[in-house]
């Protein structure tokens, strides 16, 4: 089923892209949006693996450790496959 709407129904919705070329750090932008709001986001993605998220500050609690985990999982799921992590990522996370 694909996705519609801007917006999840629960937990958040992260979608995110890099430059084709650059990097590490990798620099990705874009937004993270829950049931109630957008926020856009950047983020750096190093070489080893480390992920630094900046988000507006009325951004809800949390977010960002959503959001660093998903690109984190993405980055591993690429290294495992010998690749440079994708250069744009959709992943949705449940709450909790």
């Amino acid at each position: 089923m694909p996705i519609v709407g801007t917006r999840p129904e629960s937990g958040v919705r992260v979608d995110v892209q890099r430059p084709l070329h650059g990097g590490p750090p990798w620099q990705y932008t874009g937004h993270a949006a829950t049931p109630d709001a957008s926020f856009p986001l950047e983020a750096n993605l190093g070489e080893d693996g480390s992920v630094e998220v900046r988000l507006p500050p009325e951004a809800p609690d949390g977010l960002d450790e959503k959001v660093r985990l998903l690109l984190r999982a993405a980055f591993k799921h690429a290294q495992g496959e010998e690749m440079p992590p994708p250069r744009r990522i959709v992943r949705w996370r449940p709450e909790g």
